[in-house]
């Protein structure tokens, strides 16, 4: 898949240099860079914050290694989750089609006080890769919708 004009041009949702040895030394599982995407909220409210539905795009970068699940969009780093987290099971991931990956979750789970659906959707050709090693580190298969409701069955 084409990389973004913003990534071509300056690096914009490059994996960090200084991450990077410390990725490879983890053991990429999958990775890619330099990925369009969208970060869609909904009805997301915290501590002085509130968007009811807000959508964004950005170049970033998705990594699954061995240990952890990293996202970075623009150079402002999103999801740094251990692989063994009882969290990862707070993601749902789905493919809306064949080269794209979404991965959404309940804000709750990861930051107190917060609520509301977070979602992310990368256009790469990897898309499968990624759904597949998330769902074996203990994502769920499911849409942004499911995410909300599995919050509501564990409460």
């Amino acid at each position: 898949m084409k990389k973004t004009l913003l990534y071509t041009l300056f690096r914009l949702g490059a994996i960090p240099r200084r991450l990077l040895p410390i990725l490879q030394c983890e053991g990429i599982v999958v990775a890619d860079e330099g990925i369009a995407g969208r970060l869609i909220t909904k009805n997301v409210r915290g501590p002085g914050t509130r968007y009811l539905d807000r959508s964004e795009g950005f170049s970033g970068c998705l990594v699954i290694t061995t240990k952890r699940v990293v996202c970075f969009t623009y150079r402002k780093r999103q999801i740094n989750i251990a692989v063994g987290d009882s969290r990862m099971s707070a993601f749902c991931v789905s493919l809306p089609d064949d080269e794209t990956l979404s991965l959404s979750f309940e804000s709750s789970v990861f930051r107190n006080q917060w609520e509301g659906i977070v979602e992310f959707e990368f256009e790469t050709q990897k898309a499968r890769q990624f759904r597949d090693a998330l769902k074996s580190v203990g994502a769920r298969e499911g849409s942004a919708a499911d995410a909300g409701s599995l919050l509501e069955r564990a409460r």
